[in-house]
């Protein structure tokens, strides 16, 4: 985890940055998680006793043990505690200090000087009610930038940053954004990677926009157009290979040779390459699934359409024997030296070729078992043989082949990245699977999958996770 993420840390309380663009803690089971639920899969029990806005970054405080959790519940109750925020406005104030008061909200301005071309003020709010500073400022004639739902400029993000918070345990900070200076929704993409991410992971999703994105690795950009009209975007990267990714179109990537190279996620190497195909060779949207094998106990790990055997990798690095299942031989000898990279001995880890319906039938007749058996399927397949996949028709059929192989109290995983595929019927197709749920996890894109574009979203239902992962724990 990103040391610049922690504020500070001790027995009782956990003070961190969140980024914008990120919940406090998930809205409904099917979106991303929560700046909390992502702190407790990483080893953290946490008390909520305040939110931030989705797309307000800044200060934001957790209990870890009951007594701090009883302190901040009472300090939080009885108005205890300072809070100031930062924003931005085109609009400059009437006046230098005074109090805003809605009903019984109260909230504290006080004008600090130009900005640009906009103007700085810090916002003290007395009361806590949602959305209270924006509906404030609003009112009082000087709407934040990017507060669109509040009658705001555009901006490439909400500009209200939650700076300082006193607490009876002390005084926390966090740094003011350098989207405040520079609003482009290129630096506010950066201002939250650099939050998220440390020396052990330099492969992400740097930048998604209205027509472009853009993955980083470890220096080098993969430009993605979803329109065939390509514009200029300037990028300080040590190479950029650019293709376009369209509903009706995928070309292979086009820039400077380069050789495979190695890249780190979590501390794990896996190898990339812009010329192997259309893709690099490691999917970034589920390094979330990697995270949570990289911490497995299973014993035994079967992953089918292993691709370059990422997963495998991951289970292999727990201690877990692994077995890969893939129609290439190509990407099975990657997945080999994925391995290699990460001083793994092959030995124990079964490398299979061919068809993974007709595999998992063998498997089957052979009575093989394992412990956690993975699925991540192309959304759409044709075989040498001429066996074509289509996720919503033919999930089901390869979830039952693969429950029958899965131990019991093992674990089935599912995912796919097919966006005409709802997480609710996703879901109704797992628990067909033909063997009795325990339990039931669901996972999609993790945060720097999310768009760039931080402002409020008007349609606050819309679903931002193309990608759809179900846990499960068969009886």
């Amino acid at each position: 985890m990103a040391a610049r993420l922690i504020l500070f840390e001790d027995e009782d309380l956990l003070v961190v940055h969140k980024p914008a663009g990120i919940n406090t803690h998930k809205p409904d089971r099917f979106e991303p998680d929560g700046i909390s639920e992502w702190l407790t899969k990483r080893g953290r029990q946490l008390s909520i006793h305040q939110r931030l806005d989705k797309e307000t970054s800044g200060v934001l405080v957790f209990g870890k043990k009951p007594r701090a959790s009883q302190s901040l519940a009472r300090q939080f109750e009885s108005h205890q505690v300072r809070k100031e925020y930062l924003l931005l406005t085109s609009a400059k104030p009437t006046r230098k200090k005074f109090c805003a008061e809605i009903g019984r909200e109260v909230t504290e301005f006080e004008y600090l000087q130009p900005h640009g071309d906009a103007h700085l003020i810090a916002a003290r709010p007395i009361t806590g009610k949602t959305h209270q500073i924006r509906r404030h400022a609003a009112f009082n004639g000087f709407p934040i930038l990017g507060d669109t739902k509040y009658e705001g400029a555009p901006a490439a993000r909400l500009m209200l940053h939650a700076h300082r918070i006193t607490l009876e345990e002390g005084t926390f900070e966090a740094s003011v954004p350098r989207a405040f200076d520079e609003p482009d929704a290129l630096t506010v993409a950066q201002d939250c990677r650099e939050l998220l991410f440390d020396e052990e992971t330099n492969a992400y999703r740097l930048l998604t926009g209205d027509d472009v994105i853009v993955d980083w690795y470890d220096g080098h950009a993969l430009v993605q157009w979803q329109t065939e009209k390509t514009r200029e975007l300037k990028l300080d990267a040590k190479t950029v290979h650019e293709q376009i990714v369209t509903k009706q179109k995928r070309t292979a990537p086009v820039g400077p040779a380069v050789e495979r190279f190695p890249i780190l996620e979590n501390g794990v190497t896996y190898l990339i390459n812009f010329g192997e195909g259309l893709a690099s060779g490691l999917f970034l949207d589920q390094r979330e699934n990697r995270y949570r094998l990289l911490h497995t106990a299973a014993k035994r790990v079967l992953n089918c359409f292993a691709y370059t055997c990422a997963f495998s990798v991951a289970a292999a690095k727990a201690g877990a024997l692994t077995t890969s299942v893939d129609l290439s031989r190509k990407y099975l000898e990657w997945g080999k030296d994925n391995f290699r990279a990460n001083e793994l001995d092959l030995t124990g880890h079964d490398f299979i070729f061919g068809d993974v319906f007709d595999w998992l039938k063998r498997f089957a007749k052979r009575g093989q078992t394992w412990d956690i058996v993975l699925l991540d399927p192309p959304t759409f397949s044709t075989t040498k043989k001429g066996r074509s996949f289509r996720a919503e028709r033919d999930y089901l059929e390869l979830a039952k082949l693969a429950a029958t192989l899965v131990v019991p109290g093992g674990t089935l995983f599912c995912s796919t990245n097919q966006r005409t595929f709802a997480p609710e019927a996703f879901e109704r197709t797992i628990r067909q699977c033909g063997r009795p749920i325990k339990a039931l996890e669901f996972e999609t894109v993790p945060f720097d999958f999310l768009p760039a574009d931080c402002r409020p979203d008007p349609s606050a239902s819309r679903r931002l996770g193309y990608l759809k992962t179900l846990w499960a724990t068969l009886e």
